[in-house]
């Protein structure tokens, strides 16, 4: 090769290494100010760029970058000057998009939005660049610029369809509530799988404007379209007009109304529920399904102490013989669970062991595994409990096996030794217990049982055993046991405790009159005022006690419970 050739590819393999070494340089000092971007330290990047600048004066992307530190710090001084002295190198598009935006930051709307007309006009109407635009008045808030941006596309395109979902956001946040509404829902009629986007979108409308509520009725009203009629449902029960929710829901698929039915049944809303669950039984001609929604009505009356109403219902369940061929014998528990239900009914309508324990009997006929059968097999030792016959309950308790009853049957093992009196084993179990279970929500009572007893002498001793196997009887008379108790001894605890057994046995009338009580103990004061408040059915006058309670009280031990009567959304009473 002549030295010729080899001084021309000298020549051009030093021009590459020039030029690829200014490259990397701009690339090293571009990644330098884009770490300090993500540090916030806008100061630094922004030097960053600026020597890039003064390198390449012809780097755009600089510029946008410097830009954007102008309108993030507020310099727009700054961001003017830049955009007048470099606008040349950026593309024509993008130079009259970033002037728009300047004219924004600036605080010039009306003058953005003469310049964002002529531009849009233009270009069209492109979609991407009305949501650029749009995007850059709600920047500053300008929420209604951004709104008529994207109308005045709709018009120019002829297509009602376009851009609702941003029509609808922008008129959100610019509060006018109908037009937003109008749109979620145009746009729901179209995309129903956004219902929970748009049923949240709508709540907080409501929660702004209540009333808006009727905007929501009338298109459902006009639409065929179940979603949205499914939605409105969903509002109504936000607003809590359950009955008229309930309407509603009997127009939509069955699945809703079912899934409506358990919402209420689990939040506690039982009248609902019961209204829900009646007239599914009378839409469903399947006799297991049917009796399955008796069962559930069932429920909703034993745990409001309809107990006679519970057996009626129950007494429907065990005469069809349907029920008991081989294809329902077993499934989802029904016929199981309605015999139990009936056992704990007629022990709270009789208080007789031997009719309970029958239908104990009748229930683990229908059991379909190990778990079953020993959960009612506890039930069958508690009752033995109750008739004094240790050793007949000790052989039950000592038969269950499975992990998950472990709990329940170290407590009743506790119990069978502390109604027998033998107060130092009992103690050692209860430790035991609290060793093994610290997050039972028998830790309570065990401790309280053992400080009950070890407080009273020994004749006591046997009436408070005497109102415990009462109450596992469900027996109103072991709140007059109690109060007998408290008579003699005027430990306020033990008053309590008659207070909680009475509203657990729906004994409300002789719950409220024990807790007039003139309370001496600070604490038993602060509890049985949290007692009050779960007996107390007007919405209105319990938020008015928690807040009274609370403003005298902050610092209580009780306080959080105050605080959730304040904020729960749901009906059901707190479990103490």
């Amino acid at each position: 090769m002549s030295c010729k050739k080899i001084s021309l590819i000298l020549i051009f393999l030093s021009l590459f290494l020039s030029l690829f070494a200014q490259y990397n340089e701009r690339d090293i000092l571009t990644q330098q100010a884009f770490q300090l971007l993500g540090q916030r330290k806008f100061a630094e990047a922004e030097q960053i760029f600026l020597q890039i600048l003064d390198k390449y004066p012809n780097d755009s992307n600089s510029v946008i970058q410097l830009l954007n530190i102008y309108f993030q710090t507020s310099q727009m001084d700054k961001a003017e000057n830049l955009l007048r002295q470099y606008r040349r190198i950026l593309p024509a598009n993008q130079a009259t998009e970033q002037e728009i935006l300047l004219l924004i930051m600036q605080g010039k709307p009306d003058e953005a939005k003469q310049k964002s007309d002529a531009y849009l006009l233009s270009q069209n109407y492109n979609q991407n660049i009305c949501r650029l635009l749009a995007s850059y008045f709600e920047r500053r808030g300008f929420y209604e610029y951004s709104l008529q941006i994207y109308q005045e596309a709709r018009r120019r395109k002829n297509d009602p369809e376009l851009f609702r979902l941003e029509i609808a956001n922008a008129a959100l946040n610019a509060s006018l509530f109908d037009l937003a509404l109008s749109e979620y829902l145009a746009f729901l009629d179209k995309n129903p799988a956004n219902i929970f986007f748009i049923t949240n979108q709508c709540k907080i409308i409501l929660n702004q404007n209540p009333e808006c509520i009727s905007t929501i009725s009338d298109y459902a009203e006009s639409s065929a379209n179940p979603v949205i009629k499914e939605l409105y449902a969903n509002i109504l029960v936000s607003q809590k007009q359950y009955l008229t929710a309930l309407e509603v829901y009997k127009s939509l698929p069955q699945d809703r109304l079912v899934n409506f039915a358990e919402q209420q049944y689990n939040a506690g809303n039982d009248e609902i529920a019961l209204l829900a669950f009646q007239y599914l039984q009378s839409v469903i001609s399947d006799p297991f399904i049917k009796n399955s929604y008796r069962l559930r009505e069932a429920l909703v009356h034993y745990r409001n102490g309809r107990y006679e109403a519970t057996q009626e219902t129950l007494n429907y369940i065990l005469a069809d013989s349907l029920m008991t061929e081989r294809p329902y014998i077993y499934r989802q528990s029904v016929n199981m669970n309605a015999r139990k239900l009936m056992a704990e009914t007629t022990l709270a309508l009789e208080h007789n062991p031997q009719k309970a324990e029958y239908w104990y009997k009748e229930a683990k006929k229908f059991c379909a595994n190990a778990y079953e059968i020993q959960n009612i097999d506890l039930a069958l030792a508690r009752l033995k409990l109750t008739q004094e016959d240790y050793p007949s309950a000790l052989k039950i308790l000592n038969s269950i096996q499975e992990p998950i009853l472990r709990e329940t049957r170290d407590y009743l093992i506790f119990n069978l030794e502390l109604l027998q009196g033998n107060i130092e084993v009992a103690d050692s179990l209860m430790n035991n217990f609290v060793i093994h279970f610290p997050q039972s929500p028998y830790v309570n009572d065990a401790v309280y049982q053992m400080m009950f007893v070890l407080g009273l002498d020994k004749t006591q001793q046997q009436q408070f055993f005497i109102a415990t196997r009462l109450m596992m009887l469900q027996n109103p008379a072991c709140v007059d046991t109690l109060l007998t108790i408290f008579e003699n001894t005027q430990d306020e605890e033990i008053l309590i405790l008659a207070a909680e057994w009475s509203i657990l046995l729906n004994q409300r009338e002789k719950a409220n009159t024990i807790l007039e009580h003139s309370w001496q103990d600070p604490i038993c004061n602060e509890y049985a005022e949290l007692l009050k408040l779960s007996l107390t059915e007007d919405g209105e006058q319990m938020q008015r006690m928690a807040r009274d309670f609370l403003k005298s009280n902050p610092g209580s031990i009780f306080a959080p419970k105050f605080r959730q009567y304040i904020t729960r959304q749901e009906l059901r009473p707190l479990q103490f």
